[in-house]
């Protein structure tokens, strides 16, 4: 493909070596003006230009999406199955057991002890007023018992997981897993090629190529890459972009060796069902050139290890479907993507070891980095929508779906919780983050629906739940904080009722006892903490902190995280709980890629946002203060961070005060102090990318002889030349060529870039009439600068 392409483009090369032999004028412009004299009729574009294939030859494969009302009995178990279900039931008794003590403790401290006292029928024949206000407070109380067991138990499960990647981590290894094969190539069929896909749409075209080629040199490092093909898979629909994206393609095939690894790029035009869709789309095309197929994030980046061992491992495994890797977090800068990243590779460990100790051959997939079995995935795990009245109902969050079809096919799902080499980046601010969140809410919420479908395992079942609680429970909480404040109202401006009966000797007292709340209290931050003090023993324990600036900085930076995650905590709550509530109205979103750029949130947007939230926390706390002042707080670790919102979540967002952090020593992670060659590598290939990035990629592509070259290669509009699409295009050269080039819509700047007969036919009447498009060639002579 490589030779191919540069063939196609040998004119321009030779352009460039007949001025240098001073064959013809070395100016820029007159070199361009002769170029367009040795341009005959573009309507011969299609004789003497064929387009250059950016992909293998397309043998289409049948692929069928689910049926989803149709009955359908799961196949046999993998391995092992016995064990995780002893696991899942030890785990199952002591998650009820624990939320069945807490629950029991909060209901003897509550002000109001005497339901069993209270006769709603009889009081309301008596005095129907007076019974509804006596069982209002027991109302109000029952409510937040409800819910305190709920979320204590959603908090037990945590816990309990982190205790058994404890004892994991104690043990060395789980015996009942894919084992990690020392040497990789030995395991490896030769005849088994694997397919690493990175689906991007309107991505940081610099970052995806500065990943996308530090991977694959880790991956030439091993001497196997030629088992390999990458395919970069555009939904793209900027055309800025788009044209970035064919120039770095083409840059990145013009650096790489002949080593029998291809890197492959498709356009695609039709965007449907998003990146699932994509993924479909490789699947029929060319699925079954491949026995595997690695998923990368746009963010992502593998070492060549990495790789080859989760090959190795599929390979070892014939049973397994899905083989994740759990990738920790890298290369942030911004206070908050720095604490988030700490915490990530710090805490990230004991959670992931622990869900595969319940989990086994059940477990979840994530999306990206992450082996695929092709076979089985072709046939049983692509996806259609979801019937719904006012139509189809697409599925956003897609992997968590994809692993539940793969399991119910009877593969194995895995997570190699002891792999390393896996990496990722997270949203540099607080705001990017919540917008992804709002984006897996939804998806996670759809996907509530799917439970109850036939031959679902019992286990995945529960992940569909619990994946919808990790955004309801938000709601939950904010709902028991309500509820909470109600009681306070009721407790202390209501008049309180001593006897209940007629007959009742002994006045009833209602009371609040503020130690045994202390102590539950207390007890909740051990469970929600305990896990972040495990990790911190297990690094002491095998490390010594070494890794991570010492026992001072480590035990600092850990503090401060705990700090921070409680100051975010109820910000996080508010913009779940309404993303809940937008999804539950049937509120649409929009599926747009973070922004991955640092500093990129000013003060403005973090007022924006958070402006209701301030507002909120002010009033919540006047309201306790007048209630009761002695119960401040017990809300003001909830109120002081809402009030304070904006301030937080734009200084967290500043590279400056995270570089500042880093510099102290705090927020180190292993991967900063001992970083593999694939992230160094990313580090050094993302400033040659971002130095050949071009802000217009459209106008290079009309004047630019290379850019228009390469785009008119690499179009996908190729219509049979005769005489009445010859018309339509000429109609089309002649509307566009009498109007603002730079203010026709982007459908259309697409459109053009994508049809190589326009596209050539506008590049010669620009050059033609320079003085007319002046402003235009003032911005090619910037972009070459």
């Amino acid at each position: 493909m490589k030779n191919d392409y540069f063939s196609h483009l040998s004119d321009a090369d030779n352009w460039r070596q007949k001025s240098n032999e001073q064959e013809m004028p070395s100016d820029d412009v007159a070199f361009l003006k002769y170029r367009l004299n040795q341009i005959s009729d573009t309507r011969d574009f299609n004789d003497d230009r064929k387009q250059q294939p950016t992909y293998p030859d397309i043998e289409r494969v049948a692929i069928q999406p689910q049926i989803w009302n149709k009955p359908f009995k799961a196949k046999s178990k993998p391995n092992k199955s016995f064990i995780a279900t002893i696991r899942r039931l030890i785990m199952f008794l002591l998650i009820a057991i624990q939320t069945y003590l807490g629950t029991n403790y909060l209901s003897s401290l509550l002000p109001y002890q005497s339901w069993d006292k209270i006769n709603f029928m009889a009081n309301w024949q008596l005095n129907p007023e007076l019974a509804i206000y006596n069982v209002i407070p027991y109302i109000i109380q029952g409510i937040i018992i409800v819910l305190f067991a709920i979320l204590f138990c959603w908090i037990s499960i945590g816990f309990w997981t982190s205790i058994m990647g404890l004892i994991l981590a104690v043990i060395g290894k789980d015996r009942f897993t894919i084992p990690i094969p020392t040497d990789p190539a030995s395991h490896i069929d030769n005849t088994h090629r694997t397919a690493l896909v990175m689906p991007i749409c309107n991505e940081d075209v610099a970052r995806v190529f500065a990943g996308l080629e530090a991977t694959y040199q880790s991956l030439v490092e091993t001497g196997q890459a030629a088992c390999c093909d990458f395919y970069i898979l555009s939904d793209t629909n900027d055309p800025d972009l788009y044209v970035n994206e064919l120039k770095a393609w083409a840059d990145f095939n013009a650096k790489k060796a002949d080593n029998g690894c291809q890197i492959f790029y498709r356009h695609r035009k039709r965007r449907v069902k998003r990146k699932s869709g994509n993924i479909d789309d490789f699947c029929r095309r060319w699925g079954h050139l491949y026995e595997y197929m690695m998923i990368l994030d746009a963010d992502s980046i593998m070492t060549g290890d990495c790789i080859l061992k989760m090959i190795a491992m599929m390979e070892m495994t014939p049973n397994a479907g899905i083989l994740q890797s759990p990738p920790k977090s890298v290369r942030m800068k911004t206070l908050y993507g720095r604490i988030q990243q700490f915490a990530n590779q710090i805490y990230s460990d004991i959670f992931c070891s622990g869900t595969h100790f319940w989990q086994l051959g059940e477990a979840q997939y994530w999306g990206h980095n992450a082996m695929i079995r092709l076979k089985p995935f072709i046939e049983h795990c692509i996806l259609s929508p979801l019937q719904k009245r006012k139509g189809p109902l697409h599925i956003l969050s897609h992997d968590l779906v994809e692993a539940t079809l793969m399991r119910r096919a009877g593969y194995g799902v895995w997570i190699a919780y002891n792999l390393n080499g896996s990496y990722e980046e997270l949203p540099g601010n607080m705001i990017e983050d919540l917008k992804r969140d709002n984006r897996w809410c939804m998806g996670n919420l759809i996907n509530l629906r799917l439970i109850f479908k036939s031959g679902i395992t019992f286990t995945h079942r529960i992940m569909f739940l619990t994946s919808g609680m990790a955004y309801i429970s938000s709601l939950l909480w904010l709902v028991f904080l309500i509820f909470s404040t109600l009681l306070l109202l009721v407790f202390n401006i209501s008049e309180p009722q001593y006897f209940y009966q007629s007959n009742q000797f002994y006045p009833t007292w209602p009371k609040w006892d503020e130690q045994l709340a202390i102590r539950l209290l207390s007890t909740t931050l051990v469970l929600l903490f305990a896990p972040k003090f495990f990790s911190y023993g297990i690094i002491i324990a095998k490390t010594r902190a070494k890794d991570v600036g010492g026992i001072v900085k480590l035990t600092l930076s850990i503090l401060i995280e705990m700090i921070w995650s409680m100051i975010l905590a109820p910000i996080r709550m508010i913009f779940h709980s309404k993303f809940v509530v937008k999804a539950w109205l049937g509120s649409k979103i929009q599926w747009k890629s973070p922004s991955r750029n640092d500093d990129a949130l000013t003060w403005g947007e973090s007022f924006y946002f958070c402006w209701p939230l301030s507002i909120l926390g002010i009033i919540w706390l006047a309201i306790i203060i007048w209630l009761n002042p002695q119960f401040t707080y017990w809300y003001i670790a909830i109120l002081i961070p809402l009030t304070i919102s904006p301030l937080v979540i734009r200084i967290s967002g500043l590279s400056s005060v995270g570089i500042k952090a880093q510099k102290a020593g705090l927020f180190l992670t292993p991967e900063e102090t001992h970083p593999t060659r694939a992230v160094t590598l990313t580090d050094d290939y993302l400033q040659q990318t971002e130095a050949a990035f071009v802000q217009h990629g459209f106008i290079m592509a009309l004047i630019d002889p290379v850019y228009n070259a390469l785009a008119c290669a690499l179009s996908t509009s190729r219509h049979l030349a005769n005489e009445k699409n010859q018309l339509v295009r000429d109609e089309l050269v002649h509307h566009y060529l009498h109007t603002d080039l730079e203010k026709i819509s982007k459908e259309q700047q697409l459109a053009i870039l994508e049809d190589p007969f326009i596209l050539s036919q506008l590049h010669r009447h620009i050059w033609l009439q320079q003085e007319k498009y002046d402003n235009l060639f003032q911005l090619w002579q910037n972009e070459r600068q």
